[in-house]
């Protein structure tokens, strides 16, 4: 019988075999569940990244290259009941490159942002230096347009950003960049790192904040995955025109507090979604 042997094929493949023992294993304990899922979202976002890169050749660092990819990665996250809603798209515009700021609170970001590049179409994540080395995934990134700074070498990190600031007004790019600068999982936002607000000014272009609600249905602390919604909202441009050195204090406590109150905002409607 056909269906027979396309089920010995399926047995027989220890990839496959691994996967099944992770989701019959999430049946029966909530932990295996957690761990399970990060593991399958994961492994799975890296997967659709890799496999194209032959394609990813014939265009190398175009952000486009990433679109199906994230398409996919969307559709699969799905499956495990998490779904994403956008709000805010009339405040994009294309023709302008800048800086857009997100808050970080998980490795599923990944993603958040693959779903967001649907919607700005010219965005590449700011990433540190050490993701590169992760092979294949790092020249997968790295050909989809991912910007890789060393976050431990100061001068090197300015390098990379002042050349990526030429890239903000000749190619109309926008850097997604976390100015937290580490992912978290709490209800206030860490304090902001003030790179991302140098570059802006720098390029004298825009900054756009987007904030991402509270992720309620995982719970790092409690080994907990369930399901939920993510309400992803996109304010409007901050210009920067006529901006020096002397405001990026003031504009990233302006940010802060901006992004601080929409979190909040959002992540108190998103939590009746949840389901843990």
């Amino acid at each position: 019988m056909p269906w027979i042997m396309a089920a010995n094929v399926f047995l027989n493949s220890l990839s496959l075999q691994v996967v099944v023992a992770l989701i019959v294993g999430s049946l029966l304990s909530s932990t295996f569940k957690y761990h399970a899922k990060m593991f399958i979202i994961v492994l799975m976002s890296f997967m659709v990244l890799v496999v194209p890169i032959p394609l990813f050749l014939f265009k190398p660092r175009w952000p486009l290259n990433a679109l199906i990819p994230g398409i996919v990665a969307c559709a699969f996250i799905r499956l495990f009941g998490v779904e994403y809603e956008i709000r805010g798209q009339e405040h994009i515009n294309v023709r302008n490159g800048g800086v857009v700021l997100l808050n970080h609170q998980s490795a599923i970001d990944i993603v958040m942002l693959s779903r967001l590049l649907r919607e700005f179409r010219n965005i590449v994540p700011v990433v540190k230096k050490e993701l590169f080395y992760m092979l294949p995934f790092g020249i997968a990134s790295y050909l989809v347009g991912v910007v890789f700074i060393d976050r431990k070498n100061t001068a090197s990190a300015k390098d990379v950003m002042k050349r990526e600031a030429v890239a903000i007004t000749k190619d109309h790019l926008k850097l997604a960049i976390f100015p937290e600068g580490t992912r978290h999982d709490n209800d206030t936002l860490l304090p902001f790192k003030k790179g991302s607000f140098h570059v802006a000014i720098d390029s004298q272009s825009i900054i756009q904040p987007v904030i991402v609600s509270k992720y309620h249905f995982l719970d790092h602390k409690r080994k907990r995955f369930g399901r939920g919604r993510v309400i992803i909202k996109i304010m409007p441009e901050i210009p920067t025109k006529g901006m020096t050195k002397a405001d990026v204090n003031e504009l990233t406590e302006r940010c802060q507090q901006l992004m601080q109150t929409e979190f909040d905002a959002l992540s108190a409607e998103a939590k009746q979604y949840c389901h843990n």
